[in-house]
Formats: structure tokens, C-alpha cells, sequence
């Protein structure tokens, strides 16, 4: 049997053994191409001369079996070509790795792939061996334009970047297939603030909340038939093992509604309970009486649900409704 020790002086080695190595060092899952940190080739747009600035920045461009090669560049201005007076065009900025060799290691060139100018302007195909960095967008006989960074954004779902020792993305709160990685892999999502490990079971889990996002406020009836305005603000989050619903919910006119309703909707990217959920909230029954408590609830629908005896006027909700094989 043979051995192979990183790295031994006097010892040969070569792309077989490079590539290799950079699989053991950078775990990455499904990822093929890891930039060395959120920051590598920032860019700025330079509306006035036409420019884009990228800046400084490493990559490791992964092989199509594996492995890799890391690149560096020290940074560019990067000439934006003119718009057609017919059509807008979307325009790919790579960083893509060439055969030039800097400090003995591979070099790597930043460039600009125009695209073709058209009603529904498409992003141009990205090259191979290179990492897209970001999309320029060339509204038609303009001089303005705009810039989309697409490093770690997902829409280059092979592309992260190292955070830390974490693999890191920040694709708006989706997450790539879970199967694509080890059990135990850490994948760090920096636009949400939370990192999720990759479970036995085949699943993403994080302790770390989610961002807060607004409910939307629902206009309620009484039993009698009273219509009853609904406003304020209620927040909700999640991690994998709770909600929660903070917030402050007003009720115009203030009303005995005597019986169930549903003063609010949790939004979308929440995730609905498979059963309804319950805890409490406080409530003032009206501007002249103590406060109470009533039931609130986050239902299968994602509606919120509230309950209360007595006059309500305003219900103050401060609630973590903990996630089991019940409810999740």
C-alpha cells in the first residue's frame, strides 16, 4: 500500500494530488465553487463612464469530479458596452481561471460576457471554469444601468463562500437540498443570521430564529354581527424548534366578540403547523378596565387565531409555541 503526506519537501506533486487535497481541506457539499469569504470581488457600479470596479478577491473553481483550483486577482474596472436602442441586454461579470501563472499559482482573468440584447433579456451562459460575480442589467437607450451581485445569491446554486470554517450562502431563506451534503455539515446562512446542520434523517435543523416578518393585520366580525377593524403590528419567526408571535393587535370598536377569530395571517415563508397550536396573550378589555388574558393560536391555515372573554380592546402578544412530532 502506498501513502500520501501533505506536504513533504522534495516531494512532487501535481493537479491529481492538488485536487485532491483541496477536497479534504474544504468540505462544501454540492457546492463546486467557494469563494474565500462573503466579501472576494465586491463590485460597484460606475454609471457615469460605463465601468463596473471589482474588486480583490480568491475562488476556489471546482472540477466537474471533484476537487479544484484556488485563484486570486487583485482587482479590475471592467468597461460596460453600450445599450441597444432597441432592446435591454443582461450582461454576466466571471471571474474565470486562465493558464497564466502569478506567485505559482493559477491565474485568473475578470471578464464581462455581453449578452444579446432582447423584450426578455437573458443572462449569458457562464463559462466554464469560472464563478459568476455579478449580472448587469442594460435598460435600452439608456446610459444608466444596474448591478446584482450573484456570488453567494443563489442563482448559481453550485456557488458559496467560506464564513468562518462554514460553508455560507445567503439565498433569502431557502436552502439548498439537503441530500446534496454529509450528516453533520454546517451550511451558514449570513442573510438570515442562522446556521443549519445537515441531519441523519435527511434534513436541514438550526436553534437560531429566523429573521422577524410581519403578519398582515385581518378585520374581524362579532357574534352579533359587528364588523370590527383590526390594526397594529404582530412579528413572527421560526426555527426548527418553535414559533414566535410578538406584537400588539387593536380592535375598533372595542367589542365582547363572544366567540372565536382571526385577527391576523402569518406570512408565506412561515411554515404551517400540521395541528393547531396554542398559548395565551395578554389583552386589555377596554381603555376604562384591567387587562386579561385570552387564547391565541397559530392554526394549519397560518391564520392567527384569537379568543377572549369579555370587552377587548387591545391584545398584547409575546408568545413562543414550541415545535414536537405533533405539530411539525
Amino acid at each position: 500500500m502506498s501513502s500520501l503526506a501533505w506536504f513533504q519537501d522534495g516531494v512532487g506533486y501535481g493537479a491529481v494530488e492538488l485536487s485532491t487535497w483541496h477536497d479534504l481541506m474544504v468540505p462544501r457539499g454540492s457546492f463546486a465553487h467557494v469563494f474565500r469569504s462573503t466579501n472576494e470581488f465586491a463590485c460597484t457600479a460606475n454609471t457615469g463612464p460605463r465601468t463596473v470596479s471589482v474588486g480583490a478577491g480568491s475562488v476556489l473553481v471546482g472540477g466537474a469530479a471533484g476537487g479544484g483550483t484556488w485563484g486570486w486577482h487583485s482587482g479590475a474596472t471592467i468597461a460596460v458596452p453600450v445599450a441597444s436602442n432597441d432592446n435591454p441586454r443582461k450582461d454576466l461579470i466571471v471571474a474565470r481561471l486562465t493558464t497564466l501563472t502569478a506567485d505559482g499559482v493559477n491565474g485568473v482573468s475578470l471578464e464581462l460576457i455581453q449578452g444579446v440584447p432582447a423584450a426578455s433579456a437573458q443572462v449569458p451562459a457562464r463559462p466554464a471554469g469560472a464563478v459568476a460575480v455579478c449580472v448587469v442589467s442594460v435598460p435600452k437607450a439608456v446610459t444608466t444601468f444596474t448591478i446584482t451581485p450573484c456570488r453567494t445569491t443563489g442563482q448559481y446554486a453550485d456557488q458559496a463562500a467560506l464564513c468562518n470554517g462554514s460553508v455560507a450562502v445567503d439565498w433569502a431563506g431557502a436552502l439548498p437540498p439537503a441530500a446534496g451534503f454529509p450528516v453533520g455539515f454546517a451550511l451558514y446562512d449570513y442573510g438570515t443570521n442562522q446556521r443549519w446542520v445537515r441531519r441523519g434523517d435527511g434534513t436541514w435543523f438550526t436553534s437560531d430564529p429566523g429573521p422577524w416578518v410581519l403578519c398582515t393585520p385581518q378585520n374581524v366580525q362579532a357574534k352579533d354581527g359587528t364588523n370590527v377593524t383590526v390594526t397594529g403590528t404582530l412579528y413572527i419567526r421560526e426555527s426548527s424548534t418553535q414559533w414566535e408571535i410578538q406584537g400588539q393587535l387593536s380592535f375598533n370598536p372595542s367589542k365582547d366578540l363572544d366567540q372565536l377569530v382571526y385577527p391576523a395571517t402569518a406570512p408565506a415563508s412561515i411554515s404551517r403547523p400540521k395541528q393547531n397550536t396554542y398559548g395565551s396573550a395578554g389583552q386589555s378589555y377596554s381603555s376604562n378596565s384591567a387587562g386579561g388574558v385570552g387564547r391565541v393560536a397559530l392554526m394549519t391555515s397560518g391564520s392567527i387565531e384569537y379568543g377572549n372573554d369579555g370587552t377587548c380592546a387591545n391584545v398584547y402578544i409575546n408568545e413562543q409555541l414550541s415545535k414536537s412530532p405533533w405539530n411539525s
